[in-house]
């Protein structure tokens, strides 16, 4: 190994090749480690056995994107659409053309690539171990950082690097944990003894819940519900489809054989247009979509997928992701399928409040509960409910600044594209119901 030099509190390391306990295919530079790039997991890969929270929550989604020209870059995955991809670039966020992007590939979690090249470092090696704390501070996954840092001590307690980090992980931590003093009164006045008729602490479960996802014959049926005719997606109207709706309308059509014919050389979208026309809904599944209508691939580009959004923020399994989130309960097994972004659209659009609001406003795309409780509280019109005090986690944190963030924007681009009016589709699927208690509905302007 080469030379540590501590200079405040930045670190830098001087490393002329690799320590022997190094994986031949990764070495370190500067403050970093230098990695292949991964093939990306298949869409339907289930989770592992022993994945944990910590793995799904702690650490930054990283990606490499490949240019047109043959150029690679690193960064993470801020937003990726069928027009952009966004990455952040040591913090500053770079918007790249779809039409110049050649290939994104989503690495895995870094507590994934942690634990592998983890493995390849004795527990003696404390410069590779401490270059490695560096590699996940990078990868804002503190708590994996403090973690290793609490056994680094153990083998070097005196080692300037690792104390000095230890502080500034764990301060970092500490307010990241607390919101504000409010925050820091209520543990300081949880603190106090419990009084005898309190009622025993609880113990939640924190594992994922195992909700179903809907069929594939209910999912294309939600997609032909969706579908624009202005704008309307690949799709195919089979003949025999075409047939049946002439031989149940018969005056609606040519009694000409040849004229009927010609109807099945109609283009797609036209045929489309005929069902849609005859309200022949129970037809409608028969409707072959072959990708998703904008609507839809907004929801799952913008919403779903997004970074800090739904998936990794409240479909956790700490959150509503798992068995304890009451009965709003989100799925977040093969998070970047249509299977698990569309029954999670239908899980949020069938879901209410206990007094009955929706959690999406089709009419005031702003006002959506959904989307209001995911601002900072103090500018929320429906504030996310407080956790209590003893959930584990980190608490309640905040997805949108204000109604200009850029998320909010594209929440709320999304519900507007959505198909008005809204179709009652009732799929045999498991929804958890809530109790509802009286509470006053919100106004309308």
């Amino acid at each position: 190994m080469g030379s540590m030099i501590l200079t405040g509190s930045v670190t830098m390391l001087a490393l002329s090749s690799p320590s022997p306990q190094m994986p031949q295919h990764a070495v370190i530079t500067g403050v970093g480690w230098t990695e292949p790039v991964a093939e990306p997991e298949p869409e339907d890969a289930e989770p592992k056995d022993n994945e944990t929270d910590v793995q799904e929550e702690e650490g930054i989604r990283e990606c490499v994107i490949t240019l047109q020209s043959g150029r690679t870059i690193t960064g993470e995955l801020v937003f990726e659409s069928s027009r952009e991809v966004i990455i952040g670039i040591n913090g500053i966020e770079t918007t790249f053309q779809r039409r110049n992007v050649a290939n994104v590939v989503v690495l895995p979690p870094v507590s994934e690539r942690f634990e592998q090249l983890r493995a390849t470092v004795s527990d003696d090696d404390v410069e590779s171990r401490l270059a490695l704390v560096e590699w996940l501070r990078a990868r804002r996954a503190y708590q994996l950082a403090i973690k290793e840092l609490k056994s680094i001590l153990i083998v070097d307690p005196q080692n300037p690097h690792a104390k000095l980090l230890h502080t500034w992980l764990n301060e970092y931590d500490k307010l990241t944990q607390n919101a504000g003093d409010e925050k820091a009164d209520e543990n300081q006045a949880s603190e106090e003894p419990a009084d005898e008729t309190d009622e025993p602490e609880r113990i939640y479960n924190i594992e994922r819940n195992s909700l179903p996802h809907l069929s594939d014959e209910q999912i294309n049926l939600l997609r032909v519900y969706e579908i624009d005719l202005r704008d309307p997606p690949k799709l195919r109207v089979p003949d025999e489809t075409m047939l049946k709706l002439m031989r149940e309308y018969p005056n609606k059509f040519s009694p000409d054989e040849a004229q009927r014919q010609k109807l099945l050389l109609l283009p797609e979208v036209e045929k489309l247009k005929l069902l849609f026309t005859h309200r022949a809904r129970h037809l409608y599944s028969e409707v072959q979509v072959l990708e998703n209508p904008r609507s839809l691939q907004l929801f799952k580009d913008q919403v779903h997928t997004g970074r800090g959004w739904l998936m990794n923020a409240c479909a956790s399994t700490r959150c509503h992701g798992g068995v304890d989130a009451g009965s709003f309960r989100l799925i977040n097994t093969k998070p970047n399928t249509n299977e698990t972004s569309f029954t999670n659209l239908y899980i949020i659009e069938k879901s209410t409040l206990a007094n009955g609001t929706p959690l999406i406003d089709f009419e005031y795309p702003e006002r959506s509960a959904l989307l209001q409780m995911g601002m900072i509280q103090s500018k929320a019109l429906i504030p996310h409910p407080e956790l209590p005090r003893d959930y584990p986690g980190l608490g309640f944190r905040p997805i949108f600044r204000d109604t200009q963030d850029r998320k909010y924007q594209q929440a709320v681009e999304w519900i507007r594209a959505m198909y008005q009016p809204r179709p009652k589709l009732d799929f045999d699927y498991p929804l958890p119901q809530s109790k509802p208690t009286p509470k006053p509905d919100l106004p309308k302007p």
